[in-house]
C-alpha cells in the first residue's frame, strides 16, 4: 500500500498534479478553468439547447452501498444520469479508466443551461408580444 501524503501548514507544489486517488478537502477548493477567447477556434453557439435540456433527468437517489472503491459518497443525492447525459453530450462524460464507471463533468452542464434559459427567453418574449397584440385589438 503507498503511504498517504500528510501536510500540516501550507503545500505548494509548481507544475502538474495528477492521482487516480479522490481528492478530499476538509476546506475550500479553488480552481478555475482557462477559458480566454484567444485559445478557441470553430467558437458556436450550442444548438437546440433547450431541446438537449428536456433530455436530461435531474434525479434523486439514494446511493448504493458497497462501492467504496468506485466513490466515498453516502445516503441521498441528487444529481443526473451519466448514460443520458453521455447520449447528448458525449464530451462531458468521463470514463474511469480504473473501474469502468462513467462520470459528468457537472460545470460544462452550465453553457447549455445558458443557451437553454435564453432561448426560453426567447419563446415569453414572443409570447408576451402576441398577447400585447391580442389584447390591443
Amino acid at each position: 500500500s503507498t503511504p498517504a501524503l500528510s501536510v500540516t501548514g501550507n503545500f505548494n507544489v509548481t507544475g502538474d498534479i495528477s492521482t487516480s486517488g479522490d481528492i478530499d478537502a476538509g476546506g475550500n477548493i479553488s480552481a478555475y478553468s482557462t477559458s480566454d477567447s484567444r485559445l478557441k477556434q470553430n467558437v458556436k453557439l450550442i444548438p437546440d439547447a433547450l431541446e438537449k435540456l428536456n433530455e436530461i433527468s435531474g434525479v434523486s437517489f439514494d446511493w448504493k452501498e458497497g462501492f467504496s472503491d468506485v466513490h466515498k459518497f453516502g445516503g441521498h443525492d441528487i444529481g443526473v444520469i451519466a448514460q443520458e447525459i453521455e447520449y447528448i453530450l458525449p464530451e462531458i462524460v468521463q470514463m474511469n479508466k480504473s473501474h469502468g464507471y462513467r462520470g459528468v463533468k457537472y460545470e460544462k452542464l452550465t453553457p447549455l443551461l445558458i443557451e437553454a434559459v435564453k432561448e426560453l427567453s426567447k419563446k415569453v418574449n414572443k409570447l408576451e408580444k402576441q398577447i400585447k397584440q391580442l389584447k390591443d385589438k
